[in-house]
């Protein structure tokens, strides 16, 4: 019978405490990589003071990762706060006032996706959906 390289390497291992194995698979060394890499972004993440809506959203990268979203221009302009919200042309002075149609504030992307009364019926039907595959958004804690 002929013995293949597995079953003498391992022979060989019982016979001999002393090897020392240093090398690793190349998917370990991706992974420890890629795991080295994830947390330098979420340092880097955590210490900027830009995207602040979009950290409200996304306070974690390894959790972000996870998930598969559809991007599309809408999704993005709001995550980002660059949406065709109130807050945001009053901003740049296209229009005089910031308030939401509602009176409970300003039109901001938080005030749109958690407050709004008027979008009250459109957030239900939003929250239906996204809980059948996953968490409604929570907001980040301040």
């Amino acid at each position: 019978m002929e013995m293949n390289f597995g079953d003498s390497l391992a022979k060989e291992t019982a016979r001999n405490s002393d090897i020392c194995y240093n090398r690793f698979p190349k998917s370990e060394i991706e992974r420890q990589e890629r795991e080295k890499i994830i947390e330098k972004w979420q340092k880097q993440w955590d210490n900027s003071t830009k995207g602040l809506v979009t950290k409200e959203f996304f306070p974690n990268i390894k959790d972000r990762l996870k998930m598969k979203i559809n991007l599309t221009p809408n999704f993005t302009a709001m995550i980002t706060a660059h949406g065709t919200t109130r807050s945001y042309l009053h901003r740049f002075k296209i229009i005089e006032s910031p308030e939401c149609p509602c009176a409970n504030g300003n039109q901001t992307v938080c005030h749109v996706t958690y407050d709004c009364n008027k979008l009250n019926n459109e957030r239900d039907k939003l929250i239906a959906h996204i809980s059948k595959e996953d968490n409604w958004p929570i907001r980040k804690v301040s």
